[in-house]
């Protein structure tokens, strides 16, 4: 196995367990709002979304949850991209996401952190 596996396996099993263990994720398919990817994409990006939304959360907040996606950018070819809404805590935040189709129901999404728009919301 390269090392670039392991490490993400490792990751991932750590990541999962702390997700189990301490915080409630509500990201269930299909997503609220407008999303165009397939049920298989958004399973797949829910996982870096959630894990994302474990770092912002608090040691006394254990909800972190998937409210609203939109297109922002609509199809071009078979790429397009969306703000999915995170609500972690008492804060929200617009997470824009880059996806690119294979044609299968399968592609790829890259998350873009570094232009999250937070807000505080308050408790609910």
């Amino acid at each position: 196995m390269s090392k670039i596996k392991a490490l993400l396996l490792s990751l991932a099993l750590f990541t999962t367990t702390s997700a189990f263990a301490y915080y409630n994720f509500i990201g269930e398919v299909p997503l609220p709002g407008k999303t165009q990817a397939s049920p298989q994409l958004q399973q797949d990006t829910i996982f870096s979304v959630g894990a994302y939304g474990l770092r912002i959360a608090t040691k006394d907040c254990f909800t972190v949850a998937i409210t609203n996606t939109e297109v922002s950018k609509p199809k071009k070819g078979n790429t397009w991209e969306e703000i999915w809404t995170l609500k972690v805590c008492e804060r929200e935040g617009r997470l824009p996401i880059e996806f690119t189709d294979d044609g299968t129901g399968n592609g790829s999404f890259a998350l873009d952190y570094m232009n999250i728009k937070w807000r505080t919301v308050g408790k609910k």
